[in-house]
């Protein structure tokens, strides 16, 4: 993997008493999006493992199957459900924002974006052949089988 290994980081957002000019439904949407943004930074945080996901993904679906088949719990995060939240469409938001990454699965290792599948299975092999850079080490640990 080339330098796809991002440690995850706080998003730094003005707070919204500070923007001069928004009108109400704007300051509503920025503090909305800043609740996000504080959820995925927890979530991410605190979980081993996370997948983001939709129900209609089968590459999600996959991704979860690998982390059952190697025996690892990882917490999936439907964006789609329940249908028509709008905290969950701001989450996918701030998801995107933080990854740069537009697509699921997105998943989360000891607190690092590692992207989508086929890169989940890419750390699985540089990790088993021992190629995997020093620092990601925790990701090796959780990955092991």
């Amino acid at each position: 993997l080339k330098s796809v290994w991002l440690k995850f980081c706080d998003y730094q957002l003005a707070p919204v008493g500070s923007i001069m000019g928004l009108s109400s439904e704007q300051e509503e949407g920025q503090k909305r999006f800043d609740v996000a943004m504080q959820n995925l930074s927890q979530m991410v945080n605190t979980e081993n493992c996370l997948i983001f996901s939709t129900t209609v993904c089968p590459w999600c679906d996959r991704a979860a199957e690998f982390f059952a088949n190697i025996q690892r719990p990882c917490r999936k995060v439907e964006l789609d459900v329940p249908q028509g939240d709008p905290d969950r469409q701001m989450l996918g938001m701030a998801l995107g924002l933080a990854t740069r990454q537009r697509t699921v699965p997105n998943i989360f290792i000891s607190g690092k974006h590692i992207g989508g599948f086929d890169t989940l299975l890419q750390a699985q092999k540089q990790c088993k052949a021992g190629q995997m850079p020093a620092e990601h080490n925790d990701i090796c640990s959780f990955l092991a089988e």
